[in-house]
C-alpha cells in the first residue's frame, strides 16, 4: 500500500505539461504553459504553448501567427514556464492591417512635417521655400527622428533590465531555497548526532533523514 502510494505520488508530481489561453485584448492572445516534473528548460512548455494555440485558432479557422515568445527553466520549487503571445489572423487580415499601419505611420509622418513647417515659420520667423526654412524643416525632422530612435531604445532598455531583474530574482529564489535546504540537512545532520550519541552501548542504531523527518532504526 505504501509503495504504491508513494508510485502515486510520484506520478502526480512527474505529470504532464499543461496550458491555459487568455485574451489579452480584442485580436491577441496569450498562451502560458508550465512543464511537467522532468523539465528543465522551457522546451516542453513552448510545445505546449503551441499545441494549445493552434487547436485554439483552427476553432476560429484563421491561420496563427505567433509573436512575443519568453520562457523560464525549472528551478528550486518552481517548473519551467513558457509564455507566448499570438494572434489568429488570416493572410488577407494581416495585409489589410499591415497596410492600415503604414497609412497610420504616413498621417504621423505628414503630421510631424505640418508642425514643423508652422514652427519654422510662426515661431522662428523663416519664409517658406528659402534654404533658411528648409534647413528648419530638415532640423526638426532630424530631431523627430532621433527622439523616435531614443524612445525605441529606451523601451529595448527597459525590456533587458526586466528580463534580467526577473533573472536576478529567480537566482536570489534558487539561492534561499538552497540556503533553507541546507538548513534543514544541518539541523537533521545534528539531530542524527544527538540520537546517536544518546543510544545504550550495545546497541545498534542508524538514522535517516527524509526532508524534514529524522528516523532511527535500533537493533
Amino acid at each position: 500500500m505504501r509503495v504504491l502510494l508513494v508510485t502515486m505520488t510520484f506520478m502526480t508530481l512527474a505529470g504532464c505539461a499543461s496550458g491555459t489561453i487568455s485574451t489579452l485584448n480584442e485580436e491577441h492572445y496569450g498562451c502560458r504553459a508550465t512543464g511537467n516534473f522532468f523539465d528543465f528548460s522551457g522546451e516542453t512548455a513552448i510545445a505546449e504553448c503551441r499545441k494549445k494555440i493552434d487547436q485554439f485558432c483552427q476553432l476560429t479557422g484563421a491561420p496563427t501567427v505567433i509573436g512575443k515568445t519568453a520562457s523560464e527553466p525549472s528551478g528550486y520549487g518552481r517548473y519551467a514556464t513558457a509564455d507566448i503571445d499570438f494572434q489568429c489572423i488570416s493572410a488577407k487580415d494581416a495585409e489589410l492591417k499591415q497596410r492600415q499601419i503604414a497609412e497610420i505611420k504616413n498621417q504621423q509622418m505628414k503630421a510631424v512635417i505640418q508642425n514643423a513647417k508652422s514652427t519654422c515659420q510662426q515661431d522662428f520667423g523663416f519664409t517658406p521655400n528659402t534654404p533658411e526654412f528648409g534647413n528648419c524643416l530638415l532640423q526638426i525632422q532630424r530631431q523627430s527622428i532621433e527622439h523616435e530612435r531614443e524612445q525605441s531604445a529606451q523601451a529595448a532598455s527597459d525590456e533587458r533590465s526586466e528580463a534580467a531583474l526577473a533573472q536576478q530574482r529567480r537566482e536570489a529564489s534558487d539561492r534561499n531555497a538552497m540556503g533553507a535546504m541546507q538548513m534543514l540537512n544541518d539541523n537533521n545532520n545534528k539531530a542524527i548526532d544527538r540520537i546517536n550519541n544518546r543510544v545504550t552501548p550495545g546497541i545498534n542504531c542508524t538514522s535517516y533523514s527524509y526532508g524534514s523527518t529524522v528516523q532511527t532504526n535500533c537493533n
